[in-house]
């Protein structure tokens, strides 16, 4: 690049510019256009705006905390009712079983054949409640006993271990070793009584035990299916009815078979899962019995019972516990289910049973009816159809009694997957809810600081704008001020110099005067002798002074008098307006500013300085 090739420089300026740079110039650093910046004035209203801002939210921060405070205080107070009723529940269930098996007890025990086995639950009974206080004299209360110990050595050398005592120190670290050991026994013994519980749990929980106990569910699941031997047994003449009656119980069999497997079909994903639902039994248990506490017309049950199991499962999530809840109320739904298909298939089969036997009965009388009336054959077999009809009537309406069920079954089941769907619906909509709350607080917030922060800009600037305006005015008030005193100091210097030319010329007039009278005195000198004018005078005076020194007051007085005082009529005023009890109102005030004093005042007590802004002090 050559030089042709460089842009040249631009020199040219406005006037208005240069009249600018040369202002700036003259004026310099005191120029109007430019004024120092305070900044420890800045500092102060910052340390304060952030002070303030800090203030306001610590004081957020502890409304916050007390509101949460407040919130999980509530929730525990709900909770804390809810368990009071469950206890009560519990405790009455409790007294029920016990007196249920005490009674038991009674009605049994005096039986040969179980009362040498209540005999033996009476001395193992009486045997683990021994070893029970045997186990507490050897572990618990001795702990207790040291519990007490310990307290009382703190209390009776609790100073001499502030002062640090080196043998009270060396007693504490032995006291602390041995409650160490103590610690450490226990939570051995602890673990050794979580072990044996748990073998305990496993071994009431065996196949045997529930081989010898089985479950109620298990009772009513037992349904012995085909012809019953009862049935078999008895006595029918007519072999084709009886077949064709027995063959009723393999027709209900296959009906309620089929029934059960539509069910089982229908809550697969139910019963692809284990008893627990893929959770831990403990868990699984925990969940059921807090699940159980709320029922389903308690206002605002799905947020405490969620609470409730955070607080007893915080492991787990909300979906989990939300999984798990719709898993076991289908699964609890479909064991009801069972139940009922198990318990109405029993019930089924004994009116059946017991309609045979009626049957039966009947055909073995009509046949030795027959036998002793041989004309009566044909209306033995009409009313052995007609027997039949009625067995088929009464399978016909009992097929359409179950159809019956199973609607109303399938009507209840999609009434209560309805009622789920729409509390879920309304927790849905609750959630929303409380979003868009959450949204519209947090933007009135916003808005609100916004309108804040504006509102301090605009005073920052009115205070900036009425100090200026005061600095100016103090600039001028100051200026006048200082041109007064110049010209007072200027009148006292003028002042001063004609009192000196004053005193000087009254000199002169006196020393003129002292002239004119001065004596001149003749020679005498007894004269000195004599007592002089001004001694004799001063005796007399002294006289006269100790004559009226006794009536003179004590203290001199260089103020009002209380006669001036008094007659002064707005001291009268006020005292009238004291007795009425109106000296504090503005009618009072109003009427003392109307009256003037006795005397007018002093003409050199009114300020003669007149100046234009002083109404703005």
């Amino acid at each position: 690049m050559n030089s042709k090739e460089l842009p040249a420089f631009n020199t040219s300026t406005f006037s208005g510019d240069t009249a600018q740079l040369v202002h700036r110039m003259t004026e310099g650093l005191s120029s109007n256009k430019y004024k120092p910046v305070d900044y420890n004035r800045l500092k102060a209203l910052t340390s304060e705006k952030k002070f303030a801002s800090i203030k306001t939210s610590m004081k957020v921060k502890k409304i916050e905390e007390i509101s949460k405070a407040n919130k999980e205080s509530s929730i525990l107070k709900q909770h804390r009712l809810i368990w009071q009723k469950e206890f009560l529940h519990l405790q009455h269930l409790r007294r029920k079983i016990q007196t249920e098996v005490e009674s038991h007890i009674r009605s049994n025990a005096s039986s040969d054949i179980c009362s040498h086995i209540y005999h033996d639950f009476e001395y193992q009974e009486a045997s683990l409640s021994s070893a029970f206080d045997r186990f507490k004299q050897d572990t618990v209360e001795p702990v207790w006993n040291l519990r007490d110990d310990l307290r009382y050595w703190l209390t009776e050398n609790r100073e001499d271990l502030k002062l640090g005592d080196p043998e009270v120190i060396k007693k504490h670290a032995e006291i602390k070793e041995t409650a160490n050991s103590v610690t450490t026994q226990q939570a051995k013994l602890l673990e050794k009584l979580q072990h044996e519980q748990l073998c305990l749990e496993q071994e009431l929980q065996s196949e045997e035990l529930n081989q010898l106990c089985p479950s109620l569910l298990d009772k009513h699941a037992v349904v012995q299916e085909g012809i019953p031997f009862e049935a078999l047994d008895l006595e029918c003449p007519d072999n084709h009815l009886k077949a064709s009656v027995l063959q009723e119980f393999l027709i209900l069999d296959d009906k309620y078979s089929t029934r059960l497997e539509e069910l089982q079909a229908r809550h697969a994903l139910a019963l692809k899962m284990d008893d627990n639902g893929r959770w831990s039994s403990n868990d699984h248990f925990i969940f059921v019995a807090i699940h159980d506490q709320y029922p389903r017309e308690l206002p605002n049950r799905r947020t405490l019972l969620f609470n409730r199991l955070k607080r007893h499962l915080p492991a787990k999530t909300h979906a989990e516990l939300s999984d798990h809840e719709d898993w076991w109320m289908d699964y609890k739904y479909l064991k009801e289910r069972i139940k009922g298909l198990y318990s109405d298939w029993a019930r089924d089969r004994r009116e059946l049973l017991s309609k045979v036997k009626l049957i039966f009965q009947e055909a073995v009388l009509s046949h030795q009816l027959e036998e002793l009336h041989s004309e009566n054959i044909q209306r033995q077999r009409q009313y052995c159809q007609v027997l039949y009809q009625k067995v088929q009537e009464w399978r016909e309406k009992k097929l359409e009694a179950m159809q019956l069920e199973a609607e109303l079954e399938e009507q209840q089941r999609k009434l209560v997957e309805e009622r789920l769907q729409a509390e879920q619906e309304e927790e849905r909509k609750r959630r929303l809810k409380e979003k868009k709350k959450i949204k519209a607080f947090q933007t009135e917030k916003l808005h609100q600081q916004q309108k804040l922060e504006e509102e301090i800009r605009e005073r920052l600037e009115i205070l900036q704008k009425e100090l200026e305006e005061q600095a100016i005015y103090d600039h001028e008030r100051v200026h006048y001020r200082q041109q007064q005193l110049l010209e007072k100091m200027e009148e006292r210097k003028k002042e001063q110099e004609r009192k000196e030319e004053e005193e000087k010329e009254k000199e002169e007039r006196l020393e003129a005067l002292r002239e004119q009278v001065r004596v001149v005195a003749e020679r005498d000198p007894a004269r000195t002798m004599q007592d002089t004018k001004a001694w004799v005078a001063h005796h007399t005076q002294d006289e006269e002074h100790e004559y009226h020194g006794i009536y003179k007051p004590l203290f001199e007085i260089h103020s009002f008098t209380s006669k001036q005082i008094t007659a002064d009529p707005r001291f009268r005023l006020e005292q009238k307006l004291r007795e009425a009890g109106l000296h504090n109102s503005s009618y009072a005030r109003a009427v003392m500013a109307t009256i003037e004093p006795l005397h007018p005042p002093r003409k050199d007590a009114a300020s003669n300085i007149i100046f234009g802004n002083e109404t703005k002090q």
